[in-house]
């Protein structure tokens, strides 16, 4: 390292990283950018100021890998156009496609694989020194305790942060690939989690967002679990929130519904991807669980959080699904049972075990069928959101809301950030990344409007 011109402090290379895909990316980025950082490498916004452009891309549909190469070859340009010297192509779609892309894409110049975020820095050294096209892909993809521990810095507005607390997937659900590109499995200690929250909240986040490919499963290959690490996270002091995200349902441990109960900073807020309702849909899907136990996990979680925001992800047109198994499914949304929805078009890939099924669905009954659920659910949004007009309730605000400036927008505990819906507030000032007290006064499909209230 020392020898390296840039890292005696003489010459400082200009990084831009651009993060596509998923909030797991987005922390993946940020270890890349701390180990940049640490190697004397400087953070740009602007690609034509960069030295080094790195996109960090998902894999997990063919139409993703697209729109991640499309982005790499636009930013090439700043190979002739701007100070680019090295152009980096990092993440999911470089696990799943290896070498094969840098004989396909002449413009790049160093791949990275899912395995080992940390060693960006070691990779491009490399390339810049050597003059010659590099890769760092493990035989196998799987994270080790440096990469699930590795120091990062924030990309996200400061008041907020996503927390790492698992890597890979050991389930083996038949439309998902994420195995094949994360590795099994492999959970962070408790005592790791703990300590990056408490890095976290020091620094000044306001809320913490557990994200891993399962988090029901967390702990399970370290003697630990789930339940044990929302203990310890309660027991921490601070005004804070935390929001899970992405359990797996047949594991979802119950005791820490009663965890939450007893602890309003463990927000009542629950992710849990159902993908479907229908028992043949969910067995050929491999999901390990049936429709009834589905219900019956989200009936006991309103039981325990009355206030309970439920979000679920919802797969439409997978092979042989019929218009009754469909509409299962429709009657399910339009019940009202979920607050937040995410509706995918299943996607033949080809190294997902569901692409040999017979029966497939054309493109546009898929969209159709997504179309209806998504109106109905848009439905239940707003006849929910309108029952909150009048409510007083806290908020975290955000700041300048992204439509418009004479705004201001934040979100109440059951609404996740970058997915969710938002708090619009056209009366009263607030600082980003501060609580607010304020009553509901207008309701929309997916966003509220409010004022806020004057201290008494």
């Amino acid at each position: 390292m020392l020898g390296l011109p840039w890292a005696k402090g003489g010459l400082v290379l200009k990084v831009y990283i651009e993060t596509l895909g998923c909030a797991k990316n987005r922390v993946d980025s940020e270890i890349m950018m701390a180990s940049l950082v640490a190697g004397n490498f400087q953070p740009t916004a602007d690609p034509a100021r960069a030295e080094v452009i790195l996109v960090n891309s998902c894999g997990f549909l063919t139409e993703a890998v697209e729109e991640s190469v499309e982005r790499v070859l636009d930013l090439s340009k700043y190979k002739t156009e701007g100070a680019c010297k090295l152009l980096v192509f990092a993440g999911c779609a470089t696990e799943r496609y290896r070498e094969a892309l840098l004989d396909e894409l002449p413009e790049l110049d160093a791949i990275l694989g899912t395995s080992d975020y940390t060693q960006i820095l070691a990779l491009v050294n490399q390339a810049l020194l050597t003059g010659e096209r590099a890769s760092w892909l493990a035989a196998r993809p799987g994270y080790d305790m440096a990469n699930l521990t590795a120091p990062r810095i924030l990309s996200t507005l400061p008041h907020f942060a996503w927390l790492k607390i698992a890597e890979g997937c050991s389930n083996r659900c038949s439309f998902c690939n994420i195995p094949a590109l994360r590795g099994g499995f492999s959970s962070k200690p408790i005592q790791n989690v703990v300590q990056e929250a408490q890095a976290l909240i020091k620094q000044g986040v306001k809320e913490l967002n557990l994200i891993s490919q399962d988090s029901s499963s967390f702990g399970v290959d370290k003697d630990e679990d789930l339940l044990g690490l929302a203990q310890a996270l309660s027991a921490l002091e601070g005004d804070f929130w935390v929001r899970l995200f992405y359990c797996y349902p047949n594991r979802f441990p119950l005791g820490l519904l009663d965890v939450m109960a007893k602890d309003p900073r463990l927000v009542p807020y629950l992710d849990i991807p159902f993908q479907h309702v229908n028992d043949r849909i969910l067995k050929a899907m491999n999901r390990q669980i049936k429709g009834a136990a589905l219900f019956k996990l989200l009936e006991q979680a309103r039981q325990k959080l009355p206030e309970l925001s439920f979000r679920t992800s919802l797969i439409v047109g997978f092979p042989g699904e019929t218009k009754a198994e469909f509409k299962e499914m429709l009657s399910f949304v339009e019940s009202g049972a979920v607050d937040h929805l995410g509706v995918f078009v299943y996607s033949d890939e080809d190294n997902i075990k569901s692409q040999k099924l017979p029966k497939k669905i054309g493109l546009k009954e898929k969209e159709e069928r997504r179309g209806l659920l998504m109106e109905a659910q848009q439905q239940v949004s707003f006849a929910k959101n309108q029952k909150r007009v009048g409510n007083r309730i806290k908020i975290l605000v955000e700041g300048t809301s992204k439509e418009t400036e004479l705004l201001l927008e934040g979100r109440h505990q059951g609404q996740g950030p970058e997915v969710d819906g938002s708090v619009l507030i056209n009366e009263g000032q607030a600082i980003a990344g501060t609580w607010a007290e304020v009553e509901i006064v207008e309701a929309m499909p997916y966003d509220l409007v409010a004022r806020i209230l004057e201290e008494e």
